[in-house]
């Protein structure tokens, strides 16, 4: 299967439509090539790491799903739902089927009293997570669901409350992040002006635990979340959108107080249609998340991207996009010295597309991603090619 696709230039099939009818099937098969799949340092020795001088691979992805949009007095139902399985050429051991779909209720009993029922997974290869043994790929499993409600005191204000549920599981065991569970319930107020622009404040209060970890000196077993948000969607002119959003995020674990972290996070996201062919998207944010070492508890830092998109037809498009972000890791247990590790994250990547027929799309795209660190061994750069035809029906 691997031949073929390799001597056609890893020609790829997935599927997307250009309409969402009420019921979609989408299959597909698709190629992927990374020059340095298992992300290693320059510095490294890849023959005693991974058993082989080559550090890269071509997998053959073949895709099968199913997309509803039903409407139905005043609900509507959406599912999303596909699996991708993989299949590497050189590193067979990589293998694995990743099931990803979102379900959502857009449930309503009155105009006036409306809300969402959602649940939805991402599988996926995540490739900057630091594992303690290298030459390994580490899946991530994400998971959330949350329902909530909001009522509309007025014809301005409107009371917001919701019940969420979020994990997070690793292939890998040795993960300094690692698996974690977090159910909680949120509230808050929402402000709608006369422009369709809105305000919203909402406090978020949760309850979660590290469920592959026993508590002692070194590990955290439980914590309770805290934060408090402040979001604007602001749709400036027809061509201008901006979204807004500033939080303080605190986590104090229960058994291990060093462990601690807080912080403000937030992003600021901008869409301007610069002219009938041309788009630009473009944003900021601030992260704050946990790593659990013996000289740091958690990160913080930056994120900044542009991805400008230009259309010369109808049936064609060039996609162009560009990631910068710094991470600094912070919070040493007692006993150990503070880390001055400094990540420097860069991915750029090109892509081209041609809409053959209605339902049928052809992708050409390359892209690399790098890491440049303060700690050794932890620099790495992949460059990556994706060939594609896309199709739904």
């Amino acid at each position: 299967m691997m031949v073929p696709l390799a001597v056609l230039g890893f020609i790829s099939l997935s599927a997307q439509a250009d309409e969402l009818d009420t019921l979609q099937f989408k299959a597909g098969i698709s190629a992927q090539h990374d020059s340095n799949v298992f992300r290693l340092s320059d510095t490294a020795n890849a023959q005693s790491v991974i058993g082989t001088p080559s550090r890269s691979d071509t997998a053959a992805i073949t895709t099968v799903g199913v997309l509803l949009n039903k409407p139905y007095s005043l609900q509507r139902f959406e599912l999303d739902i596909h699996a991708d399985d993989y299949r590497y050429q050189r590193f067979s051991s990589l293998n694995f089927t990743a099931l990803s779909y979102v379900a959502a209720w857009r449930w309503s009993l009155t105009p006036a009293l409306h809300g969402n029922l959602t649940t939805n997974q991402r599988e996926f290869v995540d490739n900057s997570s630091d594992l303690q043994n290298r030459g390994e790929v580490n899946r991530r499993t994400e998971r959330a669901s949350l329902f909530d409600a909001e009522y509309e005191v007025d014809g301005a204000f409107r009371v917001l409350g919701g019940f969420f549920d979020n994990t997070l599981r690793n292939s890998q065991p040795l993960t300094f992040d690692g698996d974690s569970s977090v159910k909680g319930a949120e509230v808050g107020v929402r402000y709608v002006f006369p422009s369709s622009a809105s305000l919203a404040y909402r406090f978020k209060k949760g309850s979660g635990d590290y469920p592959d970890r026993v508590a002692s000196s070194f590990f955290a077993s439980s914590f309770k979340d805290t934060e408090h948000e402040v979001r604007l969607d602001w749709p400036i002119t027809g061509k201008t959108a901006l979204q807004a959003r500033v939080s303080h995020f605190n986590r104090a674990h229960e058994d291990l107080a060093a462990r601690d972290f807080s912080g403000m996070t937030g992003e600021l996201n901008a869409t301007w249609e610069a002219t009938g062919k041309t788009r630009v998207t473009f944003g900021l944010s601030r992260e704050l998340g946990s790593y659990q070492t013996g000289d740091a508890s958690y990160y913080q830092g930056y994120q900044f991207f542009i991805a400008p998109t230009w259309k010369p037809t109808e049936k064609t498009a060039v996609r162009l996009r560009y990631d910068h972000g710094v991470r600094d890791y912070k919070g040493p247990l007692p006993g150990f010295a503070a880390t001055n590790r400094q990540d420097t994250l860069d991915l750029a990547s090109l892509a081209f597309e041609w809409q053959l027929i209605r339902a049928v799309k052809m992708t050409v795209s390359v892209q690399q991603d790098k890491r440049k660190s303060t700690e050794a061994g932890l620099d790495y750069k992949n460059n990556g090619v994706n060939l594609g035809v896309e199709a739904s029906f």
